[in-house]
């Protein structure tokens, strides 16, 4: 991705113990099971479903003059344009396993893609049955199997440009049909790479340059969002195919969000109830409350391992400013409670001098399961980031139809925003690890 142009496997270290088994297994053995139980009650059924206006469609343009609500009378109900696209989707319950377990016909049927993009898959399909072998019978007889979780990584693989040199050259062909300039150059050179799952076990392998991201993989030039936009002339999948600045949006307009501009926190009413209502003795303080990615890992790398603890105070911490820790009698390490209306968290605190007054923050994925003592408010075990904060949609997210103002998988779309809260912070006196071993202490209060 733009974030990060080096492709490697999470695989496992060791094998899962005794009874345990890896992801790709447990939903397998649940398909399996399932496609068994199903039988005389569920068979062919077909459901009608409904997709998204999306972005990198024909429908992105559905609403390009202003939003009129079907709901209301304003408009007439027409699918893909004032309401989402209505669609059937036919569901062979008692053929789950198998098609869990391979590839389905539409890949060749329809071809592979992204972003507005698509490109043939036939020699790629016939590569992944020589890899993985093929279906012997049943309903995805002849289609590539999908046995194991390395099947399934040999896949992914085989049919991404990023890691396929021949599928990067097709992608870019098709770029180059609505730009009308040829970019197959920025592949040709790696158009015989095809990267296999032994390839990135033994070592992570640079990916291969591709339509599907802004960058270029090339040992002159660093990794550089956009860097394709500006050297290849591709325009940007906007409304304008420029960077854009401006938002004319009636929504935009409305919330007065046209132009980029400075949100204060505001006041979530999470705060007042709670300050000085179960008391310690020691001072209390509201501060603005941030939970940003953590440092030195990300997603599914935890903070629960002993490289990650050894960097990080041995367990969960929460950053303040010198001029807060101060105000509270908090000194660097000590035990600290943060807590509002939605709930309550133990943690370390760091101060330090590059924390804003007024802010504190804690780094996201640092689950309660190491060195954790229990909340003087709760009296149970102290929560985690997500325990103080609270699921805020956006309304200007919920735009659709409108260039780039339209919805796209892991793209855009209206997300639960729990990344700005007020909490109540306060220095701990009684250190409680609920364990019954007499190992509870008391901290020492603010002289």
């Amino acid at each position: 991705s733009d974030m990060h142009p080096f492709i490697h496997p999470l695989s496992a270290a060791v094998d899962p113990a005794w009874e345990s088994k890896s992801d790709w297994e447990i939903y397998k053995g649940i398909a399996k099971k399932f496609s068994e139980v199903c039988v005389g009650h569920l068979g062919k059924e077909t459901d009608v479903v409904t997709l998204p206006i999306q972005h990198d469609s024909a429908a992105e343009l559905a609403q390009p003059l202003d939003v009129k609500d079907w709901k209301k009378g304003e408009c007439d109900l027409i699918p893909g344009k004032t309401a989402p696209h209505i669609m059937t989707v036919e569901r062979d319950y008692p053929a789950t396993y198998e098609r869990f377990t391979s590839i389905g016909p539409l890949m060749e049927k329809i071809g592979n893609g992204g972003k507005g993009i698509a490109w043939n898959t036939q020699s790629e399909m016939d590569l992944l049955r020589k890899l993985n072998y093929t279906k012997a019978d049943g309903p995805a007889k002849g289609q590539p199997m999908l046995n194991t979780a390395i099947d399934a990584a040999e896949m992914i693989l085989t049919l991404a440009p990023e890691t396929n040199g021949q599928v990067a050259v097709k992608a870019w062909a098709a770029l180059s049909e609505f730009t009308g300039r040829d970019h197959t150059h920025l592949a040709t050179n790696k158009e015989e790479e095809k990267i296999r799952f032994r390839d990135i076990q033994a070592q992570p392998r640079k990916i291969i340059s591709s339509p599907t991201w802004s960058g270029l993989e090339d040992e002159h030039v660093s990794y550089n969002a956009g860097y394709t936009n500006v050297h290849e002339l591709i325009p940007w999948r906007t409304l304008s195919g420029r960077q854009q600045l401006y938002q004319d949006h009636q929504w935009m307009r409305d919330f007065g969000e046209s132009l980029l501009v400075y949100r204060p926190p505001i006041d979530t009413r999470s705060v007042k109830a709670v300050m000085g209502r179960k008391s310690n003795g020691n001072p209390e303080k509201a501060l603005n409350f941030l939970t940003p990615h953590q440092k030195w890992g990300i997603h599914s790398t935890y903070s629960d391992n002993l490289l990650m603890l050894t960097l990080s105070r041995g367990g969960p911490i929460v950053w303040m400013s010198e001029t807060d820790a101060k105000d509270l009698g908090i000194e660097d390490n000590d035990w600290i409670e943060v807590f509002n209306s939605n709930g309550a968290l133990t943690a370390r605190a760091v101060v330090s001098q590059r924390v804003p007054t007024g802010m504190t923050m804690m780094y996201h994925a640092q689950e309660r399961i190491v060195n954790l003592p229990g909340s003087e408010i709760t009296q149970q075990r102290g929560g985690i980031h997500n325990s103080v904060t609270r699921i805020t949609p956006k309304p200007t997210h919920m735009i659709g139809g409108y260039a780039q103002l339209a919805y796209g998988f892991n793209y855009y779309g209206t997300v639960g925003s729990n990344r700005d809260e007020f909490v109540v912070v306060r220095k701990m006196k009684n250190i409680n690890w609920l364990d019954g071993e007499g190992n509870d202490q008391v901290q020492e209060s603010v002289k």
